[in-house]
């Protein structure tokens, strides 16, 4: 990502912006424990947690690397860092079919365990009405060119 941030450095004229939005798994490079995206069946204005979505830690380790590039590019000055923003994005799945074929696109690098799995599965089976809420946390950094 450093490499990409000097990239972007280079084909942006000073004083512009440059938004970086991604998950936000580790706020701090050096956190122990990740932000996981976690697991709502929600119904009647309700959510009732479910489970959370485990990354493979590999990919773990991409997003702790992710975090420590945009330091580094604050620390070298090649951009001032305007505004930081942390906030839960909501993705909503009428169905559980629904939710595992997103799961192939949007999280791949992620992993269902099979517990939360069948208590999702359960709980669609018993409910008349709800769906399944994913709230994954997201950071907004706001970066100007130097």
């Amino acid at each position: 990502m450093v490499h990409a941030l000097r990239r972007i450095h280079g084909a942006i004229r000073p004083g512009g912006i440059v938004a970086d939005l991604r998950p936000d798994r580790f706020a701090r490079p050096r956190q122990s424990r990740p932000q996981l995206p976690k697991i709502y069946w929600a119904t009647d204005g309700r959510d009732r947690l479910q489970g959370v979505l485990d990354k493979v830690p590999e990919n773990l380790r991409k997003h702790r690397a992710a975090t420590r590039a945009v330091e580094r590019v604050l620390q070298r000055g090649l951009f001032l860092l305007e505004g930081t923003e942390t906030f839960p994005f909501r993705y909503h799945f009428r169905n559980v079919g629904v939710f595992e074929r997103r799961l192939g696109t949007v999280w791949k690098d992620s992993v269902l365990r099979r517990s939360v799995h069948r208590r999702l599965q359960m709980v669609q089976k018993h409910s008349q009405a709800g769906h399944i809420v994913v709230i994954e946390p997201l950071r907004l950094n706001i970066l100007r060119k130097r």
